[in-house]
């Protein structure tokens, strides 16, 4: 198939690696089954398959935005909130971000050490942002489980990244770009040059740089919210009226402080893009090793350091030493990550029959995390101003032997192709503790103001804005695995297809999993075939969901994650983490009426038990009563508390449509005209029971609101809309992207009582419904040099503002988060090829 826009042929087909022009090729796929290789379109399980050159049309600086781009059915939270805004993370099928499974060349690839990366609370999915485009030669997206093949994590579907394996060649290139609005500029450098080794190998060596500037799109002050403490009638400096840090007003009598009229108005500066630096290299080779076997393999380095601004603490508050930051401070988190993976493998063919591959695979993410321009108050003039918050770590090391061979029998229409295999994993997941004054409490009161002298609580203890992990954080976990798969696949007819996988695997922690798949297509003529599949699967608990423990203080209060495992959280009722387990169906057509048209449609079911999440987060001013139970944990009694708990069984269900015509209109050129929607729907069948000990204070294990966020991070919609016009050494590419609605509750503080919200304790709004326009014009310069100018997002198109009453009380308007478009609104750039 054709290079799209999209990239989404219909029969689940293929982009075309060279795209001058749009024309149908055929490429040999290596997802979803093992044995005897397939093309996409004959593939009986729906496989979408993005080339290179459709992920560079994308013009999107990373593979998760990318992804986020070309997929309907993929899904990109944005705008969320702390560490998950810098770590970022994507859900196929509506389902969570570790419900897919990452392989790179086949081989699973690992996990990132930030739990709840991109929002998703108890997932520590592969952070893909980390893989650079460059490094690409196509992705295969398998939309359909396929545990019994690959083992934990392949719910929803795999991600199969294909690493460019070039023998001769050589490439540079240049994008540079900006938001409409001045800011957010974004460069890019990638280059990468092959080289052959011996006879029939190769050497393809790449690499990529990224720099992205920040966007700003928090909303001005009110000019009720005060900064500074007011003045009296005789000028003395008095306690603000209202609450003190979330809404500080004038007292009766009172007159505002000389110094609000110089204020920064913008002092909040986090909501937008985050700033990063991101540096990538890596390396795919292969060396025959005489005419039966070959040594090869991939490595990858990626850098990264990010910075994502925090909430600014206003001068009045408790939480400044005034002394220090007599104006207040905004805090900067900042993310120090180096992340690399190798895969090094021998693979070859035993007497013309049996195919093997003996495989070991290791992969380790460190995140050094440090916090600027803060304060522990509890320290005073003694505080630090910068702090070491503590480290991350995750490894996995995985072994694979894998064996396959076709075996004739009489009575199949083709050979019957056997694979077996077995792997060995072994994870280890650690939290190092950070500086004392990060997680410590100093015990100093506030030291000057009106409110001198005044006990500042324990819960104050600790860097503002992300204290720091303490000794008692610390982790230093580790589990090992064992599996062992076998694969059968067969051709009762020419026809008919029939694949079948069961798996047995065997973790160290909470004992064994039994998977199995059944996928069959049966083609009525070369324009009509039918494809199924049922499958069962399963995601293991992240090693960090099992042993988190965290401490972070919000704009206003003070919030404690505890391992399920903790002595705390058994007092509050928290149980041992078991696996997800799933049960998934796809029925699916596709149809080739014309030789330039292709389309498939394909329905889907997933059913999901034990779903893991983060409980209800309580305290007492939310469920009052309950500070008692925060107390008797050992923490502050308005602080809340939260842990992991298997929470829920969800069923989702959806449907897939993707369609491709070619139009050729001669001396005019010709158009690539593609289709695809999404149409995804998910319910909550079952919630945990809640145990007495938080029945007692009614508090709900998983609340509404809980329940909501597992539910509504996608939309049920989306649809892709492109035209990909070529004509000689030009092109134009136009692509529509529509967003469903998402809808979102909030519970205003207080409840209005007047105005159009009177009354609700709880406002609906909803997020996306929105159509986003993306636009390139290519020109082919010389055979070697190539330039393009893009517009994505071209008309600036934004998120949503909150309603009123939910704006927090210090902005004048403040946009949803987390939702499928962001606010930065619309970005431009340019772009220079040169390849040699």
């Amino acid at each position: 198939m054709a290079a799209s826009l999209l990239s989404l042929p219909a029969a689940g087909a293929v982009a075309a690696e060279n795209t001058a022009t749009p024309s149908r090729v055929e490429t040999i796929i290596v997802t979803g089954a093992r044995g005897e290789a397939r093309t996409a379109e004959d593939s009986p399980t729906p496989i979408d398959v993005l080339s290179s050159t459709a992920i560079g049309e994308a013009n999107r600086g990373n593979l998760l935005d990318t992804l986020n781009t070309l997929l309907p059915s993929y899904n990109l939270p944005l705008e969320t909130g702390d560490l998950n805004s810098m770590v970022r993370a994507g859900q196929l099928r509506g389902l969570d971000a570790g419900h897919t499974l990452v392989l790179v060349n086949g081989k699973r690839w690992h996990s990132t050490a930030l739990l709840g990366a991109g929002g998703f609370g108890a997932a520590a999915p592969v952070d893909m942002a980390l893989i650079p485009n460059r490094a690409i030669k196509r992705i295969e997206v398998l939309r359909d489980g396929a545990a019994a093949i690959y083992g934990s994590d392949a719910i929803a579907g795999v991600i199969n990244i294909i690493t460019d394996d070039s023998a001769s060649g050589a490439d540079l290139s240049y994008s540079d770009g900006q938001y409409y609005q001045g800011d957010g500029r974004n460069r890019v450098v990638k280059g990468g040059v092959g080289f052959a080794l011996g006879d029939g190998g190769h050497l393809h060596l790449s690499t990529q740089y990224a720099h992205q500037d920040a966007t700003n799109r928090t909303g001005p002050s009110r000019s009720t919210f005060l900064y500074y403490f007011p003045l009296d009638a005789d000028g003395n400096e008095i306690v603000p009226a209202g609450n003190l840090g979330s809404n500080p007003t004038l007292p009766a009598g009172a007159t505002p402080n000389p110094k609000e009229a110089t204020r920064d108005n913008y002092a909040w500066k986090n909501r937008g893009i985050r700033e990063f630096e991101l540096t990538s290299v890596a390396a795919d080779w292969s060396l025959p090793l005489g005419e039966a076997a070959e040594f090869y393999g991939f490595g990858l380095y990626s850098s990264r350091q990010a910075r994502a601004p925090q909430n600014y603490r206003h001068p009045a508050r408790d939480e400044t030493v005034r002394a220090i930051y007599p104006d207040g401070y905004a805090p900067v988190e900042r993310l120090d990550e180096d992340d690399y993976g190798a895969i090094v493998g021998l693979r070859g063919e035993l007497a013309n029959a049996w195919h093997w591959d003996l495989s070991s695979n290791y992969g380790r993410d460190q995140i050094d995390i440090n916090l600027f321009n803060s304060v522990n108050p509890t320290y005073g003039l003694d505080s630090q101003t910068d702090f070491y918050i503590g480290q991350l770590r995750y490894t996995a090391w995985t072994n694979n032997l894998d064996l396959s061979r076709g075996f004739d029998v009489d009575w199949l229409a083709a050979p019957l192709q056997l694979s077996v295999g077995a792997e060995y994993r072994k994870e280890d997941y650690a939290v190092g503790a950070g500086d004392e004054q990060s997680y410590s409490y100093g015990g100093q009161p506030v030291l000057d103001g009106p409110r001198a002298g005044t006990p500042l609580g324990r819960g104050l203890g600790g860097a503002q804005a992300l204290p720091g992990f303490s000794p008692a954080d610390a982790v230093d976990a580790s589990r090992h695995s064992e599996s062992a798969y076998v694969g059968v696949s067969l051709n009762p007819t020419s026809a008919w297809l029939v694949d079948l996988a069961g798996r047995y695997e065997d973790y160290s922690d909470f004992g064994n999993e039994v998977t199995g798949r059944l996928s069959t297509r049966y083609d009525f003529t070369n324009a009509i075939a039918l494809r199924a599949t049922v499958s069962t699967g399963f995601q293991a608990p992240s090693l960090a969901a099992t042993g988190y423990r965290r401490t972070t203080n919000g704009n206003y209060s003070t919030s404690h994650v505890l391992p399920p495992g903790s002595v705390e959280a058994i007092a509050l009722g928290a149980k041992p983490l078991k696996p997800e387990k799933s049960t998934s169906y796809t029925l699916g057509t596709v149809l080739r009426p014309l030789p330039e048209l292709s389309i498939a449609l394909d329905l889907y079911r997933i059913d999901v038990r034990d779903r893991i999440a983060q409980s209800t987060s309580f305290r007492d001013d939310a469920y009052p009563g309950s500070g008692a139970l925060v107390a008797a944990a050992g923490f502050g009694p308005e602080d809340s508390i939260s842990y992991f708990i298997n929470a829920a069984d969800t069923q989702t269900k959806g449907a897939e449509l993707t369609a491709e015509y070619r139009s050729d209109f001669g001396s005019y050129g010709r158009v690539l005209w593609s289709l695809a929607v999404n149409h995804n729907e998910s319910k909550i069948e079952n919630v945990a029971p809640t145990p007495g000990v938080l029945a007692a204070f009614n508090i709900p294990l998983f609340s509404t609101g809980s329940q909501n966020d597992l539910l509504y991070k996608s939309p049920k919609d989306k649809q892709v809309l492109g035209a990909n016009w070529s004509l000689g050494a030009w092109r134009i590419n136009l692509r529509e992207t529509h967003y469903g609605a998402i809808q979102r509750w909030g519970r205003p503080s207080p409840v209005p009582t007047t105005g159009p919200y009177a009354g609700q304790a709880e406002i609906p709004y909803s997020i996306g419904d929105v159509w986003l326009t993306d636009i390139e014009v290519g020109w082919q310069v010389t055979e070697r040099l190539s330039v393009s100018i893009n517009a994505n997002n071209a008309f600036n198109q934004r998120v949503v503002k909150l309603p009123e009453p939910l704006v927090p009380a210090n902005m004048e308007y403040y946009y949803a988060t987390g939702g499928p478009i962001d606010s930065s609104g619309g970005f431009y750039s340019a772009s220079l090829k040169f390849q040699w």
